[in-house]
C-alpha cells in the first residue's frame, strides 16, 4: 500500500530526550505552559516505548479479541435524542467529563453544528457519552443540552448516552506504564472511550473521534468525505484530520468492537498510543494524515476582571519554514487567460499566479523538476479568499516519478490528495513517498464554468542524497 502521509516521528530513547530538555532549560527560560507540554511529551514517549516493547503480548491479546464479548453486556441509557432509523455516513463521537477548569462540551457542540450545513447534518450523528462521576455536573449538562440543542435531537442529529453498567474485564493485564499515566483520570477516560465506541459500532459506516474541547473548521464533513472517496481503492484503518491528541481520528465502524475492547483491556495507556498500536496491528504501518487540521484543540482559561472562561486555540510554537521551489519547468493544457505563462504559479513571492478559463475534466498543470528531489511538503492554492467562484472546486494533486524522454515526462504517479475548498496542504514524512519525486501534477476532476486562479504551487524539498 502507498500512502500520501506523514510517518510517525521516530521515538528517541527517553533518556536522550530528557537530557535534551534539561540542557535546553539551562540556556533558555521555559514558561510554565511549555514546560508542562514537554513533560507530557516525555511521558508519552516513555509510555509509547513501554507499550511497543510489549508488542508480542499485545498481538496475542489482539488475536484473542477478534470476536470481542466482554463489552457485549454493557447497558446504556439514552438521555437525549433517538437512535437513527437507518445507518448514517459517519458518527462523530466524543466522551465528556467535568474538567477542573469548567465545562467544555457546550462550546464544542455549538462549533460542530455551526460548522456543518443542513445537507451535511443529514449524513452524520453526533454521539455524546457522558460520565456520571459528578452528579451535579451531569444533571446540569443534560439540562443544558436538551434546552440548547432540542432541534438537533428532534432531527436525529444528536444522541446523548450514558452507561448503566460497566462489565469487568475477563483478564487483568499488567501494562507496566509510566507513573505519569497511572491515575484514575486516564483510567476513567479510556473506559469512557471504550463504552462510546462499543455503542457506536452499528450506527454508521465511519466513526470520527473528537474530544469535548475542540473547534471545528467549516464543512469538515465534506472535507472528510472527499478524502474517503479519494482513498476508496486503498486499504486503510485510520485517517487523521488533526495531529493533536485523540481528536480528528477517522475509523471504519466495523473496527470499533475490537478497538473498544483494546481500550477496555489497557485502561491506563494514553489513548493515542493505543490507537496507533491498534493501527499497526491492523497492518497500516504508516499514518495517513491530512493538513491543514480540520479540528483544533482549545484551552480553558480566565482573563480580565470578569474572570469569565475564554477559549484559546492551542497553537504550534514551532517556526514554519518557507517553501524553496527547486528549479522546474511548468506546462499545462488548461486554457490560459491573457497569455500568462503557467510558470507564474510556481514563482515564489508576490504576483506568482495565473488565470485559467473554463477548466475541463482531465486538464492539468504539471511541474517537472530539473532534478529529482526529496519532497517534504506540497501546497496548492487556487482562487482568493474573497472570490469563492475563482477556486478550482474539484481537483487532485499527484506526485510523479521515473521521468523519461525529452522533454521529461513522469511515467508513474501516485495520489497525494484532493483539493479542499480550493487548496491542498500536505506534509510528507513518509520517506518512501517523498523520495525521488520528479513531477507534481494538479488535475481537474470536474469541469466548471468561468475562470480559475491558480494562485500558488509551493514545494518544500531537499536534494537527493
Amino acid at each position: 500500500m502507498r500512502y500520501s502521509t506523514r510517518c510517525s516521528a521516530l521515538a528517541f530513547p527517553a533518556s536522550i530526550l530528557l537530557g535534551l530538555l534539561l540542557s535546553l532549560g539551562t540556556t533558555t527560560e521555559i514558561d510554565e505552559e511549555q514546560a508542562l507540554e514537554e513533560k507530557k511529551i516525555l511521558a508519552w514517549i516513555i509510555t509509547q516505548e513501554q507499550v511497543t516493547s510489549m508488542s508480542k503480548s499485545h498481538l496475542r491479546t489482539f488475536k484473542e479479541i477478534q470476536n470481542p464479548s466482554e463489552l457485549s453486556n454493557a447497558s446504556y441509557q439514552q438521555l437525549a435524542g433517538n437512535l437513527p432509523i437507518k445507518k448514517k455516513l459517519m458518527t462523530v463521537g466524543l466522551s465528556s467529563v467535568l474538567h477542573p477548569q469548567g465545562n467544555y462540551l457546550m462550546s464544542t457542540l455549538k462549533s460542530l453544528f455551526l460548522a456543518s450545513s443542513e445537507d451535511e447534518l443529514k449524513n452524520i450523528l453526533v454521539l455524546v457519552y457522558l460520565t456520571t462521576l459528578d452528579p451535579t455536573w451531569f444533571n446540569e449538562t443534560i439540562t443544558d443540552i436538551v434546552k440548547t440543542f432540542s432541534p438537533q435531537t428532534l432531527a436525529g442529529q444528536l444522541l446523548v448516552i450514558r452507561s448503566l453498567s460497566t462489565p469487568h474485564p475477563m483478564r487483568s493485564l499488567k501494562t507496566n506504564l509510566s507513573e505519569a499515566y497511572s491515575n484514575m483520570v486516564q483510567f476513567n477516560q479510556n473506559v469512557a472511550h471504550a463504552l462510546l465506541m462499543n455503542f457506536a459500532a452499528n450506527l454508521s459506516n465511519y466513526f470520527l473521534m473528537i474530544e469535548d474541547n475542540v473547534h471545528c473548521l467549516p464543512n469538515f464533513v465534506t472535507c472528510i468525505w472527499r478524502e474517503i472517496v479519494t482513498w476508496k481503492t486503498n486499504d486503510w484503518v485510520l485517517m487523521e484530520f488533526s495531529t493533536q491528541g485523540f481528536i480528528g481520528k477517522l475509523l471504519h465502524s466495523n473496527d470499533l468492537p475490537r478497538l473498544a475492547q483494546f481500550f477496555f483491556l489497557y485502561r491506563e495507556a494514553p489513548p493515542e498510543v493505543l490507537l496507533y498500536h491498534f493501527r499497526n496491528l491492523r497492518d497500516q504501518n504508516h499514518p495517513i494524515q491530512f493538513s491543514p487540521s480540520l479540528f483544533h484543540q482549545v484551552s480553558f482559561s480566565s482573563e480580565g476582571i470578569s474572570n469569565k472562561p475564554v477559549y484559546k486555540v492551542i497553537k504550534n510554537k514551532n517556526r514554519e519554514e518557507s517553501p524553496n521551489n527547486p528549479p522546474a519547468t511548468v506546462y499545462s493544457n488548461l486554457q490560459i487567460l491573457n497569455h500568462v505563462s503557467p510558470q507564474k504559479a510556481y514563482v515564489l513571492g508576490e504576483g506568482g499566479f495565473f488565470w485559467a478559463l473554463e477548466p475541463k475534466v482531465g486538464n492539468h498543470l504539471t511541474v517537472v523538476l530539473a532534478k529529482a528531489a526529496t519532497v517534504t511538503r506540497v501546497q496548492v492554492l487556487t482562487g482568493t479568499d474573497q472570490e469563492n467562484n475563482e477556486k478550482l472546486k474539484d481537483g487532485k494533486v499527484e506526485l510523479g516519478y521515473e521521468p523519461k524522454g525529452q522533454p521529461k515526462v513522469c511515467t508513474h504517479y501516485i495520489l497525494l490528495g484532493s483539493l479542499v475548498n480550493g487548496k491542498l496542504d500536505h506534509k510528507i514524512l513518509n520517506k518512501k513517498t517523498g523520495r525521488n519525486v520528479s513531477c507534481l501534477k494538479l488535475v481537474v476532476n470536474t469541469s466548471q464554468h468561468g475562470r480559475v486562479m491558480i494562485k500558488h504551487i509551493n514545494i518544500w524539498s531537499k536534494p537527493e542524497q
